[in-house]
């Protein structure tokens, strides 16, 4: 036993920080393809229907193996699980770079996701191994937080970068890459799973961690049936469902949209707008672990969890419908000569929704947590599965209802989905476990 008196070391916090930063990776090389779509498309002769199909791509893969990843996570130990597989997506992305075609960029894009997949799972566990229950909140927020910065960076320096000739578009895909690649060894340097496994931790620092049942390097039982069975598991999922749907339309095609219907042709100014909504995410996400710890203090486990997700995607909802009122036709007309306002105009709006988005994320993660047990990675991986189908749909379902019947409609179907996902959200159950560990 160590002193009793004796403070905590904090190496919590370096974990924080540095997984936090992984995500920023993990979002510069998800979200960098959206402000490169259109150029793309032009060198390498692929229509926008094929651009949409290389959009959906990662996302298609990245759902699917979300369950998998999480097994994978809880058999060999998330650290060494996360950091091979943020060597991997940098290499692919930097693959990317050296496309010559449709076929070879959607199967570089589908490998991105593929090998992303298990990241988010992995690093909910690796917080579960540092924080007890009482702190998540802000810890998940944290992580979440290098995500949504991550995607703002992405769509802040890939026109800058692929604007010089000597870098384009598969320069600044190959740097992605390599940069990703040495951030891989320094996580591995840096990383633990659980506080009692780092050799800078003392034991206070392990006593406040408490004892948490995070599986690492031994044969597990894959909760495939139990999984599959929950009730829960199932309105968790449809929750993310429907808000990814809404949501991937950031990270898929408003920089199309700001240029070809909005008239934004200043690729600095695309990428500034594109970057308004993750940037107030990070907001959304700061302010969301603090909103479900203190739900949870005043509302109980039950509707704290709830609650922040619940009524935060309203909100996203009635952003998306207030979208109407700059893309509707009699507004297009009277203000044809001011788009670049619109476009300003669209981009604050997007960005009051995905603040309310993103509020309610910590307190995902936290559900994911409370019902996990030690097979976190797979219950938030089967979350994710589910939603990043609703992301792999949304730039073909958006796209199609776009292309023909206006931007209005496609607005429309987004609210509806956030509010389908609110209501999925008002059925979650965070005090049923999926195992009785």
């Amino acid at each position: 036993m160590g002193d009793p008196a004796a403070k905590p070391t904090n190496v919590r916090f370096l974990i924080v920080i540095v997984t936090s930063l992984t995500a920023i990776f993990m979002y510069v090389d998800r979200g960098c393809i959206a402000q490169l779509k259109g150029v793309i498309g032009k060198d390498l002769d692929i229509s926008d229907q094929g651009m949409d199909w290389i959009m959906s791509a990662f996302f298609w893969s990245y759902a699917l193996a979300q369950v998998p990843s999480g097994f994978v996570g809880s058999r060999f130990g998330m650290r060494k699980t996360l950091a091979i597989m943020l060597f991997s997506w940098s290499v692919c992305t930097a693959v990317c770079g050296l496309a010559t075609g449709f076929a070879a960029m959607f199967a570089s894009r589908l490998a991105v996701g593929v090998t992303e997949a298990g990241a988010y799972p992995s690093a909910a566990a690796i917080v579960k191994g540092w924080f007890p229950i009482s702190a998540r909140g802000r810890a998940n927020s944290f992580v979440a937080l290098g995500g949504r910065l991550g995607f703002v960076l992405s769509q802040i320096l890939t026109p800058w970068i692929a604007g010089y000739p000597f870098f384009g578009w598969r320069g600044a895909l190959i740097l992605y890459g390599i940069l990703g690649m040495f951030w891989a060894f320094v996580f591995w340097w840096l990383v633990r799973d659980k506080a009692k496994l780092h050799p800078w931790s003392n034991q206070a620092e392990v006593d406040y961690a408490g004892t948490v049942p995070v599986a690492s390097q031994t044969s597990e039982t894959w909760p495939v049936m139990a999984l599959l069975s929950s009730r829960n598991m199932w309105f968790f999922g449809l929750t993310q469902f429907g808000s990814n749907v809404g949501w991937a339309f950031l990270i898929t095609n408003l920089p199309a949209m700001l240029e070809n219907y909005l008239e934004c042709d200043n690729p600095s100014d695309r990428g500034w707008i594109a970057a308004m909504p993750p940037a107030a995410s990070c907001l959304g996400m700061f302010l969301g672990g603090f909103v479900g710890d203190w739900c949870v203090r005043r509302f109980g486990l039950l509707w704290g969890r709830r609650l922040p997700i619940s009524l935060m995607l309203i909100l996203a909802a009635l952003a998306y419908l207030t979208c109407i009122m700059i893309t509707s036709p009699m507004m297009a007309e009277s203000r044809s000569m001011i788009r670049i306002q619109d476009a300003w105009l669209m981009g604050i709006v997007l960005a009051c929704m995905a603040i309310c988005q993103d509020i309610g994320i910590p307190s995902v993660w936290a559900f994911s947590q409370d019902v996990g047990g030690k097979h976190v990675g797979a219950t938030l991986g089967f979350g994710n599965m589910i939603g990043n189908l609703g992301a792999a749909a949304s730039p073909l379902l958006l796209g199609f209802v776009q292309r023909n019947y206006g931007y209005n409609n496609m607005f429309l179907m987004c609210a509806g989905f956030f509010l389908l996902a609110s209501f999925c959200a008002l059925n979650l159950n965070a005090t049923k476990p999926v195992l009785d560990d």
